[in-house]
């Protein structure tokens, strides 16, 4: 019987490999996408909570709504932030009123929506609920960001955390670049060892 040649071997292997990596490869980025947005999302609820967490205690402990505010505001002005990711505090009647850009306090965000998949809500309905509420923010212009709001106690206030939706895409790309640079080093030296060793046997 003849053998398999090396090269043969190698290129039939290489050419299985590719059309299997090529039908798995939307399966991988559609699981590491949705990984990378329950992360993202649970991140912004954990800042959510402690931004919430020390408002509600300045109030429960007889500071003014204005003070709290005041004090508030000029902590989201002084903390790095960007337009990628930041945190800001909405009220009930559709109205943001502490943000990093002074110029967003005032802001109407009638027709904004926040879905979690499964229910949507308007913007500032869970402000006026009292319940944490998370999922993708769409404004009125289409742009889209990942939110998490968590309620204010004692004030139909909630703190949410958004960070944009095309972050998660460009994430997913860099993870699957890194992990794909070193599993195609790792396939070729395989591939090789296994064309070698099947051109060195009788078909």
């Amino acid at each position: 019987m003849k053998k398999l040649s090396f090269l043969k071997a190698f290129f039939i292997m290489l050419l299985s490999s590719m059309l299997i990596i090529a039908s798995v490869s939307p399966i991988i980025y559609s699981s590491v996408y949705d990984i990378m947005m329950e992360l993202t999302l649970n991140k912004n609820r954990e800042q959510a909570e402690r931004l919430a967490t020390l408002v509600s205690l300045d109030l429960e402990r007889g500071k003014s709504t204005e003070a709290a505010l005041a004090q508030i505001q000029a902590m989201l002005e002084s903390t790095p932030q960007s337009d990628e990711h930041f945190a800001c505090i909405v009220q009930h009647e559709n109205r943001v009123i502490a943000h990093p850009k002074p110029s967003n306090v005032g802001k109407d965000v009638t027709g904004w929506t926040l879905s979690d998949g499964i229910e949507t809500k308007t913007y500032t309905q869970s402000a006026g609920e009292g319940l944490p509420f998370g999922g993708i923010q769409t404004r009125t212009n289409g742009t889209q960001d990942i939110t998490f709001q968590v309620p204010i106690s004692t004030q139909p206030w909630a703190v949410a955390v958004h960070t944009k939706l095309d972050l998660i895409g460009l994430y997913t790309q860099t993870i699957l670049k890194n992990i794909a640079y070193f599993a195609s080093v790792i396939l070729f030296l395989l591939l090789l060892i296994s064309a070698y060793l099947i051109s060195n046997q009788k078909t």
